[in-house]
C-alpha cells in the first residue's frame, strides 16, 4: 500500500516532534531533510547556534550552501567509515563518516551519522536524519586521530591513481616505502634490477610524483608498511 502525501507528512512530523522532545538526550547536532525532492525540514537549537542560522533561514538554504556550510560527504576532509548503500528495497539505511578540521590551533574530529528513512518502500519521498557529533580525545590521542584522519583524506584524494597500479607495482611500492634499494627489492621479489627500476618509473608516473615523502604517504595511507 502506497502512502499518501499526508501520511508521509505525518510520518516525518512525528519524527521531528520526537526529536524536539528528546533532543537533549540525543547527542550532537540533529538535522532532518527530505532528499527526494530536496527540502530542509529541521535543524535543532544547538545546530542553529553552531552554524549561526535561524530555523527559517535553514529551511530555505540551497543544497550547495548546505554542503559548503554544514555537511558534504564528498569533501576531502570527510571520509566514509562504513554503512550500507541505499537501494530501493531498503526502508532504512545508515552511513557513518568521520570529518576532521583544523580550526586555528584546535584540531576537531566529528562523527557524522546519516540515517536514510523511507516511510514506505514505495514512498515518493526519502528523508534523512543526520547527526553531527564532536568527538573528544585524551591529549595523547589527538596526534594519532589527526594522523588517521589525514591518511583517510589522502586515500580519498588518491584512490583513482592507486587503483591503476598493478599487483606487482604495489609489491614494489610496498618495498619502496621501506626505503629499500633496487637490488634489495629485486632480491625479495626474485626479479632483476632493471625490472625493479621499470616498475619504480611506472609507479611514479601513475602516482604523478617523484618525491620520497609522497611515496611514504601512500605506504602509510594504504597500510603497506606491514607487508613482507
Amino acid at each position: 500500500m502506497e502512502l499518501s502525501n499526508n501520511d508521509e507528512q505525518e510520518f516525518i512530523n512525528a519524527k521531528i516532534n520526537a526529536l524536539k522532545l528528546a533532543g537533549d538526550w540525543i547527542p550532537g547536532i540533529k538535522i532532518v531533510q527530505n532528499t527526494r525532492p530536496h527540502q530542509n525540514l529541521y535543524l535543532c537549537d544547538s545546530g542553529q547556534k553552531h552554524f549561526g542560522l535561524t530555523e527559517a533561514f535553514f529551511t530555505h538554504l540551497p543544497d550547495s550552501e548546505y554542503k559548503s556550510l554544514i555537511f558534504d560527504p564528498e569533501d576531502i576532509h570527510t571520509c566514509l567509515l562504513g554503512g550500507k548503500e541505499y537501494d530501493e528495497t531498503s526502508s532504512s539505511t545508515k552511513k557513518f563518516y568521520i570529518r576532521h578540521q583544523q580550526l586555528q590551533e584546535r584540531h576537531e574530529v566529528e562523527l557524522i551519522i546519516v540515517h536514510h528513512l523511507l516511510p514506505h518502500k514505495s514512498s515518493r519521498s526519502r528523508f534523512t536524519f543526520t547527526q553531527i557529533i564532536p568527538l573528544s580525545f585524551q591529549s595523547w590521542a589527538v596526534p594519532k586521530t589527526k594522523r588517521i584522519a589525514q591518511e583517510m583524506s589522502f586515500r580519498k584524494v588518491n584512490d583513482i591513481k592507486f587503483s591503476q597500479l598493478t599487483d606487482r607495482n604495489k609489491e614494489v611500492l610496498s618495498l619502496m616505502v621501506r626505503c629499500l634499494k633496487a637490488e634489495e627489492i629485486g632480491d625479495k621479489l626474485f626479479i632483476g634490477v632493471n625490472t625493479v627500476n621499470s616498475h619504480k618509473k611506472r609507479i611514479k608516473e601513475i602516482l604523478e610524483t617523484n618525491e620520497s615523502w609522497d611515496i611514504l604517504q601512500y605506504g602509510l595511507a594504504y597500510d603497506m608498511l606491514d607487508n613482507f
